[in-house]
């Protein structure tokens, strides 16, 4: 038996990885994320906060050759969360799979561009950050196992 009919056998798995990846997800947010320099350290919830401030604002200031590269990325970070909502609220409907896969690739380009920040900003992830990629992945996971046709 192979691991994809094993799989396949236990439908129970894709909705237990996600509800464990969501709740690893949540608990990210009241956790040591990230320490700035020596003596600053942000909450998962603050980040997050941080994030989405700089997101809307990114719209609310004039034209492209305003922005530094840096709040992009900031911004780019923030959108992992309400991505991951919307994989959440698409997982039952089997047709969104291909909207889910373009969200998961969305989501894993903004950890890259998240990881991009901490270097060049020499922010240092903490136990918080782990947990919310640990539990994004998760979330993400059963569409790349569970996600393909049968032939």
């Amino acid at each position: 038996m192979t691991l994809r009919n094993t799989l396949d056998a236990h439908r129970w798995i894709a909705p237990v990885l996600r509800l464990v990846g969501l709740a690893i997800f949540i608990l990210a947010f009241f956790e040591p994320a990230v320490r700035a320099g020596e003596t600053t350290v942000l909450s998962g919830w603050k980040c997050a906060t941080i994030a989405t401030t700089e997101s809307m604002t990114l719209f609310g200031k004039p034209g492209p050759g305003h922005h530094q590269f840096v709040e992009y990325l900031v911004a780019f970070s923030g959108w992992i969360n309400p991505l991951i909502v919307l994989v959440i609220l698409a997982s039952p409907v089997r047709p969104l799979l291909m909207m889910r896969r373009v969200f998961a690739i969305t989501v894993l380009l903004c950890m890259a561009g998240t990881w991009v920040l901490f270097t060049q900003q020499h922010v240092v992830p903490l136990i918080g950050h782990f947990m919310w990629i640990a539990g994004a992945l998760l979330v993400l996971a059963p569409d790349a196992v569970f996600g393909r046709k049968r032939a």
